[in-house]
């Protein structure tokens, strides 16, 4: 007895996909900076130097004139005690009977030689005759600070999505084959 063949095949679908990509930029920030430098004003003036030279012109050439007047004057009253304590001791010694001989040749000749009294007419010469004084002007110093500014803009970042495929396909249909019986018709 003939049989019907019936055969069937599966149908497959096939899938092909790729990923989304996503492409990311971030630009670099801008930065704005600025500043200013600091400053130093200072104004200073030159200090005050005083030179005091009077003692040294009274040691060299007698100083002013009522400075060297006054500085011989000063000197009479000692002169004079001297010459009364001289007066004294001579006559002391012409009264004493015990020294021989002529006196008064002797004091005669030793006032000669001795001359005039001594006067200082000149100031006294020394190493610190003249006298410095130095005073300092205060010194007027003005700080400016600098400033520094800094100006930043951050960008936002680029961000690109590139889609991904899908792609679904037919990669075998399905299929049924029936074949019929083969009939021997000519028995």
């Amino acid at each position: 007895m003939p049989f019907i063949s019936v055969q069937s095949q599966k149908g497959k679908i096939g899938i092909h996909s790729e990923r989304g990509q996503y492409e990311i930029r971030r630009p670099q920030p801008l930065l704005n900076v600025s500043s200013s430098k600091p400053e130093i004003i200072a104004h200073n003036r030159p200090g005050q130097l005083n030179i005091d030279n009077t003692l040294t012109w009274e040691a060299l050439d007698g100083g002013n004139i009522e400075a060297f007047w006054n500085r011989i004057y000063s000197q009479y009253k000692e002169i004079a005690q001297q010459n009364i304590a001289k007066i004294v001791e001579r006559g002391n010694q012409l009264g004493d009977l015990r020294i021989k001989g002529n006196l008064i040749p002797a004091m005669a000749l030793d006032e000669f030689v001795e001359g005039a009294p001594d006067l200082r007419v000149y100031g006294e010469a020394s190493v610190d005759n003249t006298k410095f004084e130095f005073i300092p002007n205060d010194v007027n110093i003005q700080f400016i600070p600098g400033e520094l500014n800094i100006d930043a803009q951050i960008q936002r970042p680029q961000i690109n999505f590139h889609r991904g495929s899908v792609n679904i396909y037919m990669e075998q249909y399905p299929k049924v084959t029936i074949t019929p019986p083969v009939i021997d018709i000519s028995a």
